[in-house]
């Protein structure tokens, strides 16, 4: 029998597509859904752009089953891919709050509406233990042929409130409005309600997890539709990305890389790029047979291993003339002391010039002293304003970062 696992995601927000990913031993599927079994916190509707994503995983049996290790190795395999086509996701499998639980079926309740809920769950067609069920009121006429037995009431009642609220999103009125001088005038029909896209009623959004698994959604799929649930509701198409890779990228790489990518504090998600091309300090001069002893001469030697000074003038001039100045820019500190911006338009020494610039960024992050031999230095204050200013270096050391874990897999499948 085929099994289908479901995994929470962090950063996923808003995706409002759905991704399918292959060319490794298993696809994996990437849509919104509902998290948390609602029942009593059941939505007439839900935007697209509003829900969270899980990312599900296919196999053909239970005892095909990776352990939960390999599944996210995998997973975090195509989100770095994702990632570098997609500069603005932060999407990864690194979640901290968990919105999945695993009920103890040897109880009669089952936790729903995020483990808010506690409701009765007895199968009488199924369980030989349940000798019966019976309402209690006598034109309670409830056969309770849904072993959830509250949904045997709920859902009539949650139908109905989706039928009479996709009248009203349709609902018009007649108005007549004279113009003023804050406004136009108006006079006929109008609609009640503007809606932005992406609006799915309850039954479409159900239909997020019935009809998005990796054995549904095939690679090169275009959209996937969601069908209209009444009369007066409107069918939804939500479009489809296919995401190939076929390699899999160091499993330590990928974690800090994924710890920067996953940080909104800029100070931690500069961290956790510099720590990808940390990785490499002692490795790259050796690679490169050159002599390297202190830090700033090591990501000097990573740099130069990863990319040329042509490399880096291509990928600067990719950038708006508006981003080129705030890199040129010195860097607003919360001491006195600010970090001077790197030009990248000169081509001259670019690769030790660019070394110097993300370590003096990196030392004003990491270290936290007034003075150093007497001199004040630049430092960051967390959650400070000048804190934020960082922001212009994080595209960059996040490229090296990829770069880093592209050579890395160079390196070791030779």
């Amino acid at each position: 029998m085929a099994l289908t696992i479901k995994c929470q995601l962090a950063g996923s927000s808003g995706l409002s597509k759905i991704i399918v990913f292959h060319g490794l031993e298993y696809n994996v599927v990437v849509h919104p859904t509902i998290h948390g079994e609602p029942i009593l916190t059941s939505q007439a509707f839900y935007y697209l752009e509003q829900l969270e994503a899980i990312a599900e995983i296919r196999f053909e049996n239970h005892e095909s089953k990776l352990p939960d290790g390999m599944i996210e190795y995998i997973i975090d395999n195509y989100f770095f891919k994702y990632s570098t086509l997609h500069a603005e996701s932060r999407m990864s499998t690194k979640v901290t709050e968990y919105k999945y639980w695993k009920d103890d079926y040897s109880d009669m309740y089952a936790r729903y509406d995020q483990i808010n809920t506690n409701v009765l769950i007895l199968d009488k067609y199924n369980d030989e233990s349940v000798l019966s069920i019976e309402p209690l009121d006598e034109e309670d006429k409830t056969d309770f042929c849904d072993w959830c037995l509250v949904k045997n009431y709920s859902d009539e009642i949650i139908d109905g409130y989706v039928k009479s609220m996709t009248e009203l999103v349709n609902k018009k009125i007649l108005i007549k409005v004279f113009p003023t001088s804050e406004r136009d005038g108006y006079f006929g029909k109008i609609r009640l309600l503007e809606c932005d896209e992406g609006l799915i009623d309850y039954h479409q959004a159900q239909l997020l997890d019935y009809r998005c698994s990796p054995r549904d959604i095939k690679p090169g799929q275009d959209s996937l539709t969601l069908k209209a649930s009444s009369m007066n509701g409107h069918d939804v198409h939500i479009p489809v990305e296919t995401v190939e890779l076929d390699k899999l990228y160091d499993p330590i790489l990928l974690s800090y890389y994924f710890s920067g990518l996953k940080e909104l504090n800029p100070l931690l998600s500069y961290v956790g790029f510099y720590n990808v091309l940390e990785y490499y300090f002692e490795e790259a001069p050796k690679i490169l047979k050159r002599k390297a002893k202190y830090e700033k001469e090591q990501l000097e030697c990573v740099i130069d291993l990863l990319v040329d000074s042509e490399d880096i003038l291509n990928y600067f001039k990719g950038f708006s003339e508006e981003a080129k100045n705030l890199i040129k820019k010195a860097i607003i500190t919360s001491s006195k002391v600010d970090i001077a911006g790197l030009n990248v338009d000169s081509e001259n020494n670019m690769g030790p010039r660019l070394a110097n610039w993300l370590y003096s960024i990196r030392c004003a992050i990491v270290h936290s002293k007034k003075s150093r031999k007497g001199k004040e230095t630049s430092i960051f204050k967390p959650y400070s304003e000048e804190s934020e200013n960082i922001g212009v270096s994080l595209p960059v050391i996040k490229w090296l970062a990829i770069n880093c874990i592209f050579k890395d897999y160079e390196i070791n499948d030779k």
